[in-house]
């Protein structure tokens, strides 16, 4: 062999092999389930068979996991899978006579879903399915990569080899058409520098802007008439940013000399130096406008969780798994999860402590009690025999279930000798299968849903079995069921389609509107409702059952609204009509049909609230009216407005300040201490942006219920401003109904409820990185009406389910 210009030429029998098995290339392309082999290659004759070798991953004749190969005048591939046999066969291969002994650009294609395709000069010429999943790549310590031969010999290649190319991803047509005209020499040359201040800009910069300038500097405050979260904006004429010279530029010389932020600690000699070098390196700007909501939580968006299951998913997974409801011992075993980031699901907040784990233990042996052990076996084989066979066979599809996917050999030989150890000391089949059920449900596999996320530190697409679950719990709360395992085992969940197909699927099953019950009762945070305890001198008509039946009237508009109607989630905030028992509606002031007054006072009402301009919409609902407290606070309610529905952010308040509420008095209502507090310049540029959402929403006391004067005496008005956040100006209402219309059209809106329901499924807070991914996400929605249905469809089968954060490998 000699190198010829750039080329490798095989004049004679020769073989080119890695000393080492390329184990890290093997698991990041299990772990995509993607693949590309490319190469220009040039055969010396028409007559090499075998077929013989140009570049194979192998150990043998019979053994591989891929090869480009020659047959005579024709190429072939073989590619393994888990569907395929040890040979990678059937192969894929170009028709007679498309193989010649010109240079040729050879490009073999392998997607998730299981479609391959090849290439030749950058034209197609063959394609078939590849079903399976790629685990016979994951651990392939025995194989090498090799050109010319295979690893052990007897199948060699002459001619030459000008470059190869192997990807943990399938190129698409247009990628391999224009690698076809860069030639074969393409990217031999070195490349330009990377542009440092952008890469600087997206990871750090904007997110600095965000939480330290734009507090002051958005379209509408624009306090000292700058907006800096606009390009256009930040760089005028009049100096305040020069790219590539910090020392011109105002914004540096403030902030250097700590004259900004204003009533904030200055800038730390790490953001300070962060500011200069990126002005220094040119400044570049590469967002259209700078979201301060996209940068609350920088530390936690994107990072790398394993998620336990909550209490309810833990519930919901064993009763999936088992058939065991174990409902009621959940709940006084187990310790209840907090609420992070504005729900219980948040992965970094779900700990584990020693209540933990002996519930866990006490719950694993309830449920053995409580099944039918052997039956329960009998799902997976109808041997009763304790032969490493039939065990062994047993343990792996039974672990499969249990467990969310295969077993590892380890895990495998751990349950094999459990139940090893029961026969040995005189237990039966039904025994030993006990307490390796036992066993599992105590497992991290069971617990926790575990990921395989050690790569290069970016995002990877998720197995197969990964993504059954990431479905499972987004659709259902509970684990896969034995189709959703089916797809992932013969490789059926790797593309947008695949996926679409199993969430139409999966949304027709009940269980799916108990989970998107789940996600409003965390949103709204209607837990809370159980424990309100209003002042019985304020409210001595109060009574606890009032709490539930405003639960239930919440949960019930939302279920005709997502079910029944399936309307877009938005209109949940201007639906005209409600839900009420009797002993509600009296609390409401609310007039019930004249045919159900006499109902039950628990009995749910359906009430059309086209003619009640004071009722209609979530936030005329008592169940979020209450979070203003006993005072109906309008800081609480407006912030709620602010936070959940428009996805605005403020700051903590300055230290030092008197933030007691003002008490209401004669002469002086809610909105007026909003006012004045507006007014005040240590609060008002805060404050002034969330509390007028609440000024339609003074008539309702601090239980939900309307009134036109205080109780005081003072005249209730409900007419307010909207400042929608990258907005410049508000917008005006005079009614509460007017509020609700504006707010249930509003696109700002319509992206919070997007992010909220996407937080609630990946279990994370959501952040800058993720935002292009959630704009696709609402688009497609919206293209098929906005619905929850829709919605969710988009989000599992997008990249921010699809494709996982990796921890870097050392």
């Amino acid at each position: 062999m000699e190198w010829s210009d750039g080329s490798l030429v095989l004049k004679k029998k020769s073989e080119i092999r890695s000393v080492a098995p390329p184990t890290r290339m093997t698991q990041v392309i299990a772990r995509t389930g993607e693949f590309t082999l490319e190469a220009w290659v040039r055969p010396a004759n028409l007559k090499q068979e075998g077929p013989a070798r140009m570049v194979t991953l192998s150990k043998n004749t019979t053994d591989r996991l891929f090869t480009l190969g020659q047959e005579k005048n024709r190429y072939d591939v073989r590619f393994r899978s888990s569907r395929t046999d040890r040979n990678g066969s059937p192969s894929l291969g170009s028709r007679e006579g498309q193989l010649t002994d010109s240079l040729t650009h050879v490009v073999y294609t392998r997607e998730r879903g299981g479609m391959a395709r090849l290439f030749l000069d950058g034209r197609q010429v063959a394609d078939r399915e590849v079903d399976g999943d790629l685990g016979p790549w994951d651990g392939a310590d025995s194989y090498r990569l090799a050109l010319g031969d295979e690893i052990s010999g007897g199948r060699p290649w002459l001619g030459e080899i000008h470059l190869v190319a192997i990807y943990s991803r399938a190129l698409g047509d247009g990628e391999v058409a224009a690698h076809f005209r860069a030639g074969p020499k393409a990217g031999t040359k070195p490349q330009a520098p990377p542009d440092l201040s952008g890469e600087l800009f997206e990871q750090k910069v904007a997110s600095l802007l965000a939480n330290r300038c734009v507090e002051c500097h958005e379209p509408g405050t624009r306090e000292g008439d700058l907006d800096l979260t606009r390009y256009a904006e930040s760089f005028r004429e009049d100096g305040l940013i020069f790219p590539g010279n910090s020392g011109d530029s105002l914004l540096w010389e403030v902030v250097e000399s700590d004259e900004m932020p204003q009533d904030r600690d200055p800038l730390s000699a790490e953001e300070k130096a962060l500011l200069k070098r990126w002005i220094d390196q040119g400044a570049s700007w590469t967002v259209a406008v700078i979201d301060p909501a996209n940068y609350r939580h920088p530390e936690k968006a994107g990072s790398v969780w394993v998620r336990r299951l909550t209490r309810i998913e833990y519930v919901e997974t064993v009763r999936a798994t088992t058939g065991v409801d174990l409902s009621p011992e959940a709940r006084d075993l187990l310790p209840e999860d907090l609420r992070a980031d504005g729900f219980s699901n948040t992965a970094y907040n779900l700990n584990v402590d020693l209540g933990h784990v002996d519930a866990y233990a006490r719950l694993a042996s309830l449920i053995v009690e409580d099944l039918d052990v052997g039956k329960f076996a009998g799902r997976f084989s109808n041997r009763r025999n304790v032969n490493d066979k039939d065990m062994i066979a047993l343990l792996k599809a039974m672990g499969e279930w249990v467990c969310r996917g295969p077993l590892t050999k380890d895990e495998v030989s751990l349950y094999r000798g459990i139940t090893t150890t029961v026969v040995s000391a005189g237990g039966d089949f039904e025994e030993a299968i006990g307490f390796v059920l036992e066993a599992m449900l105590q497992s991290p596999r069971f617990l926790y849903r575990i990921e395989k996320q050690r790569g290069d530190g970016t995002r990877w697409p998720v197995g197969q079995y990964e993504m059954a679950s990431r479905l499972s719990y987004a659709i259902w709360g509970a684990s896969p069921d034995q189709e959703l395992l089916g797809a992932a085992r013969n490789g059926k969940l790797g593309n947008q389609g695949q996926l679409e197909a199993q969430a139409r699927r999966m949304l027709e099953d009940p269980r799916a509107i108990a989970q998107s019950e789940r996600f409003v009762t965390d949103w709204l945070h209607l837990d809370r409702l159980s424990q309100l305890n209003p002042d019985s001198e304020r409210f001595p008509d109060w009574r606890p059952e009032l709490a539930a039946d405003m639960r239930q009237e919440s949960l019930a508009v939302f279920r005709e609204v997502v079910w029944e109607k399936q309307w877009p989630l938005a209109r949940l905030l201007d639906a005209p009509f409600t839900h009420v028992t009797p002993r509600l509606a009296d609390h409401y002031r609310l007039a019930l049909p004249p045919d159900r007054k006499a109902g039950a006072s628990d009995e749910l009402v359906r009430v059309d609230l086209s003619e009640e301009p004071s009722r209609g919409g979530l936030l005329t609902q008592g169940s979020v009216l209450t979070i203003g407290g006993d005072d109906a606070s309008m800081v609480t309610r407006g912030l709620f407005v602010f936070h959940d529905l428009l996805r605005g952010t403020v700051n903590n308040p300055p230290p030092g300040l008197d933030v007691s509420p003002v008490p209401t008095k004669a002469g002086l209502t809610h909105r007026g201490v909003a006012v004045d507090r507006i007014k005040n310049g240590n609060c008002g540029s805060c404050h002034g942006k969330f509390e007028p959402l609440a000024f339609g929403l003074e008539k309702y006391d601090g239980l939900g219920s309307w009134s036109e004067q205080d109780r005081h005496g003072n005249a209730l008005r409900e007419d307010g401003e909207v400042s929608v956040p990258g907005e410049e100006e508000p917008v005006s209402y005079d009614t509460v109904s007017e509020l609700m219309t504006f707010l249930a059209g509003n696109d700002r809106v319509v992206e919070s409820l997007t992010w909220k329901l996407a937080q609630f499924v990946v279990g994370r807070p959501l952040g800058a990185s993720d935002a292009p991914i959630l704009a696709e996400i609402q688009d497609r929605a919206a293209e098929k009406g906005g619905t929850y249905q829709a919605l969710l469809t988009a989000i599992v089968s997008s990249d921010l389910v699809r494709m996982a954060q990796t921890e870097k490998a050392d």
